[in-house]
């Protein structure tokens, strides 16, 4: 028997009888994605901070999985700028990535985003339990995303990156939602895309994570998701 099999208990299972209370989204590539392609946002940034495009999309995320892997102590704005340093340096460029980092910001239109598939299914698999959203991005630019496409009251506690002092993977996210909502690790779930920042942080704390793949094999890591799903569609069988 799987393991996901082994927790089932039951669609109109009481309360007591689940395998968690609590249920945790990312937000970014998870439960939304960006209209607009990321290299052609990032080329736009690029030319307005008069810098020839130094990288692809593929090196941004390796990027930000190599700062997310290397530390657990920066704020949303020094994660961004960390991520673009890296970037930068693995082309051998000198960059203002603080410049960089707010031009990407300012071309990417937080309206621009739609649900991704499968997360109106996990959402509503969801409705039983308490939920929180738990992002590293900030509210400025993420409660726009939110309200593009209909959550921004959907979950009972909406953490954005703004509002702790390290984000993800850092532990203080995963903790100050589970305080908030009167949670557990033990009794919580996370759902995210990034084995880094989603999965490792919340791994630390305790807390099982549900991975989702896309079908897409799994990066060289040493972390493990407690599920890996290949769709945000298949939670259900997860809180089931």
């Amino acid at each position: 028997m799987s393991e996901t099999d082994s927790r089932r208990n039951g669609d109109d299972a009481p309360p007591d009888s689940r395998p968690y209370d609590v249920v945790l989204f990312d937000l970014d590539r998870t439960l939304i994605e960006h209209d607009r392609c990321a290299s052609a946002v990032f080329a736009e940034a690029c030319a307005d901070c008069d810098v020839e495009p130094f990288c692809g999309s593929e090196t941004l995320s390796l990027a930000q999985r190599a700062v997310a892997a290397g530390t657990t102590d920066l704020d949303a704005d020094s994660f961004d700028r960390r991520v673009f340093e890296t970037a930068a340096a693995a082309a051998g460029v000198s960059i203002d990535a603080k410049e960089v980092a707010a031009a990407y910001h300012e071309v990417l239109d937080p309206r621009a985003v739609s649900l991704r598939p499968g997360a109106k299914t996990a959402l509503h698999a969801a409705d039983p339990y308490e939920t929180a959203l738990v992002t590293n991005g900030p509210e400025r630019t993420h409660a726009a995303k939110l309200a593009a496409v209909g959550l921004r009251d959907r979950f009972d506690v909406t953490l954005f990156g703004s509002d702790v002092e390290r984000v993800k993977p850092a532990a203080e996210p995963f903790e100050r939602a589970l305080a908030e909502l009167d949670g557990t690790p033990e009794r919580a779930l996370k759902i995210g895309d990034s084995l880094e920042t989603d999965v490792r942080g919340a791994t630390e704390v305790g807390i099982d994570t549900a991975w989702i793949s896309d079908g897409k094999p799994a990066p060289r890591t040493s972390v493990e998701p407690t599920y890996t799903l290949s769709s945000l569609a298949d939670l259900p069988s997860v809180l089931r």
